[in-house]
């Protein structure tokens, strides 16, 4: 491309592909220009791509442009764009000259264009300050400051996250208070009259058996039984808001707002919103990593100019983060070293390794599969005890207690002790240090989820008489009739995980981490590696937030009010991580980046909500909703409300309904999408082409600028030589 008496170097390089919005770089052509390795290389390649009488006569052509004519064409690119000075990646004498241009252009506008501009000022100037304001106003900001001085972005990072879960719980309480809660609440106090009593009629002499529910035993109730239906959920627990049971809808005279339909619109809105929410900041958080991607032959220096953290002002973090730098040294000298290794090993070897990741792995299911046998055993040894009549001894309360919670206390306990051995395991298997981590990492996420899911499925069966289980107790009402209300007691399920959940994160750190700071304090002899004072591993906390946040997504559609204890519980779980985390505990020595820490966050949580949804979406579309409680308990499922609401609907409405639920129609919106698609995947492509351009032109200008280093050097060194032949020429005279 020629423009004037310049050169264009980007244009001959592109091989057909243009990058956009990269400025043309020119260079002064004198003789140390043409003798650069990226002219050189510009040249050889463009004399494949231009004709050889073109080339000679751009380069005939050529003239000196200086640096000022460059920076002045650069800087003439954003004169007539609407980005702030602050925003434009040019010096402070540029932003001046670009000042002065837009001030003087303006003076060839019209009036309404000067008015557009100024208004467009003025309101960039406003939602500037509306942003300013409002940031004092966010949740926890000076504390997750005040972490990020002190122990950097790694550690902060699990705070934000747990602030995010924070509001991702109160969004969902401010949905079912609004179009559940609130409308039951109107229902109750305006004593409605049920007009479609005729379903429950038809119910009653069909199943007389499902319709009954005996939630409080009669006469007085103990002290201890009170306590016990506190942590349980039974009793008057189970006649309150908290549960689905609660919730008795149907048509009422004077009310044309379908409660029951509302109930499932905002669970799947709300699960919808989890979806997007969650996917936008994984997005965000690849973006971050992609840009934080370097090169294998410059792994070493990129670590030594890159890592240090400067939010850090302790002198105890910041020699931690020293020592966390030289550990990241040694882990990727240990990767090479493992890299030549294995290299090195001899065909008897590798099959003598691989034999022994096989036989670690069959453990490793083995003990896996104990630990969903005995959830299995546990749940359903608990769901038979609860069936009973209790005792009134008042020594029954502590065994009430333990088999009340008996299918938690075996989840906590997996959850604790096989970490442990999947660590002890892995020393075995000989993986590159990054692997250990990452498998580790794997290991515990597939066993704190699995362990839940395993649970659902232990309840699960219980309900649909499935896996052996007694069928003739289904036949009458379509689900075990001794569970007159199914959804409630998997609702208390929920409800007991999440409380031990509570009471577990609440008491680690004062009856754990509190013993061993004082041991450590007042022992003058060297204690175990056991005993020694706790470290704070991020991604062991962040597994446990997400465990309890798989819990309340599992639970929310059977006790409703879930989300809004869960925003008390991370409001509390933040203030006794922070206390533990600046009095008890020190930060671990291998620390995470914030920019990986938030994608790993993202994608447990992300996985913790699939696993969520599968329970919840074969309940509402498969089981039969309880006829004795609940707001389904006309419909054969509690997708059965959807088609009698459409039936409803105008005619015209339910042909578009119908059309939309048409293999047409389907057909055409996957055409739209694969096009949509293809799209895109062009776009990533030419983006992906665009950065190894980019790539290969920054190592062209490091090749640049070794050369004329060493130019500048040699160039020195003889005139000092010249310099002291000099002197000595007017000594000898």
């Amino acid at each position: 491309m020629e423009q004037g008496n310049t050169v264009d170097i980007w244009d001959a390089e592109s091989d057909g592909n243009s990058l956009h919005n990269v400025s043309p770089q020119f260079y002064d052509e004198t003789n140390i220009f043409q003798q650069l390795p990226s002219y050189n290389s510009v040249r050889s390649r463009s004399k494949s791509l231009i004709p050889q009488d073109k080339h000679q006569s751009l380069t005939r052509n050529s003239a000196a442009v200086s640096s000022s004519e460059y920076t002045h064409n650069e800087s003439d690119m954003f004169v007539d764009g609407k980005r702030p000075l602050r925003e434009l990646p040019i010096n402070m004498a540029e932003k001046k000259r670009v000042r002065e241009k837009r001030y003087c252009d303006s003076g060839h506008l019209t009036s309404w264009e000067v008015w557009k501009q100024s208004r467009w000022k003025s309101l960039r100037r406003l939602q500037d300050d509306v942003t300013h304001a409002f940031s004092w106003l966010e949740l926890w900001k000076r504390p997750l400051n005040e972490i990020e001085g002190r122990y950097g972005t790694g550690i902060q990072s699990y705070f934000t996250f747990l602030r995010f879960l924070v509001f991702l719980n109160l969004s969902a309480f401010l949905l079912v208070s609004g179009f559940v809660l609130l409308p039951s609440i109107y229902v109750t106090n305006m004593k409605l009259v049920q007009i479609d009593t005729e379903r429950l009629q038809n119910i009653s002499v069909s199943a007389p058996k499902c319709v009954k529910y005996e939630v409080y035993p009669k006469g007085l109730v103990s002290f201890y039984d009170r306590i016990l239906n506190l942590f349980s959920g039974s009793g008057f627990m189970e006649v309150s808001y908290m549960f689905y049971g609660y919730y008795k809808f149907g048509v009422y005279e004077g009310l044309s707002y379908s409660l029951p339909l509302a109930y499932l619109l905002t669970m799947i809105f709300y699960f919808l919103f989890c979806l997007c929410w969650i996917l936008k900041r994984t997005m965000n958080g690849f973006n971050q990593e992609s840009m934080l991607e370097s090169n294998e032959n410059s792994r070493q220096s990129v670590q030594i100019f890159t890592l240090w953290d400067f939010c850090i002002k302790e002198t105890s973090m910041g020699e931690l983060k020293h020592l966390c730098i030289m550990n990241e040294l040694k882990t990727d000298l240990a990767e090479q070293m493992y890299k030549k290794r294995r290299l090195e090993r001899t065909a008897r070897e590798r099959a003598f390794l691989y034999l022994i990741r096989f036989l670690l792995n069959l453990f490793i299911i083995l003990l896996l599969t104990g630990a969903f046998y005995i959830i299995y055993k546990a749940t359903k040894l608990s769901q038979h005890f609860q069936r009973k009549e209790r005792s009134i001894k008042s020594l029954a309360f502590v065994t009430e207690f333990f088999m009340e919670y008996l299918p938690p206390i075996i989840l906590t306990t997996n959850n604790i002790l096989l970490p442990y051995l999947f660590w002890i395991i892995i020393r075995y298997e000989e993986y590159a240090p990054s692997t250990e981590i990452n498998l580790i990492l794997i290991r515990c996420t597939f066993l704190r989820l699995t362990n839940l899911t395993m649970l659902v499925f232990s309840l699960w069966q219980q309900v649909t008489c499935s896996g052996g289980i007694n069928k003739e107790d289904c036949k009458s009402c379509g689900y075990n009739i001794h569970y007159q209300c199914w959804e409630t007691r998997i609702g208390q399920e929920m409800y007991k995980l999440f409380l031990f959940d509570f009471l577990a994160d609440i008491s680690f750190p004062f009856c754990v981490e509190l013993p061993k700071k004082l041991l450590i304090e007042h022992t003058t002899f060297q204690l175990p590696k056991i005993l020694q004072k706790q470290q704070f591993h991020i991604p062991e906390n962040v597994l446990n937030i997400v465990n309890g946040q798989t819990v309340v997504w599992i639970g929310m559609f059977y006790s409703p009010l879930l989300p809004i204890l869960n925003t008390i519980k991370y409001i509390i779980i933040f203030y006794v991580k922070k206390h533990s985390l600046y009095n008890y505990c020190r930060p671990a020595k291998r620390l995470f980046r914030a920019s990986s820490s938030k994608t790993f966050f993202q994608l447990t949580l992300l996985f913790g909500l699939a696993l969520a949804l599968i329970p919840l979406v074969i309940n509402v579309f498969k089981v039969h909703p309880s006829r004795a409680c609940g707001p389904f308990r006309y419909y054969e499922s509690a997708w059965g409300i959807i088609p009698e609401i459409v039936g409803g609907l105008p005619q015209q409405t339910q042909n578009v309904l119908n059309y939309v639920k048409s293999e047409v129609f389907l057909s055409i919106l996957i055409m739209v999408l694969c096009m949509v698609l293809t799209t895109f995947v062009a776009l990533v492509r030419a983006n992906r082409r665009t950065i190894t351009q980019l790539k290969r032109h920054l190592v062209l200008a490091g090749k640049d600028k070794k050369y004329l280093v060493k130019k500048l050097s040699t160039h020195s060194q003889h005139q000092r030589n010249n310099s002291s032949n000099s002197i000595e020429d007017n000594d000898e005279t």
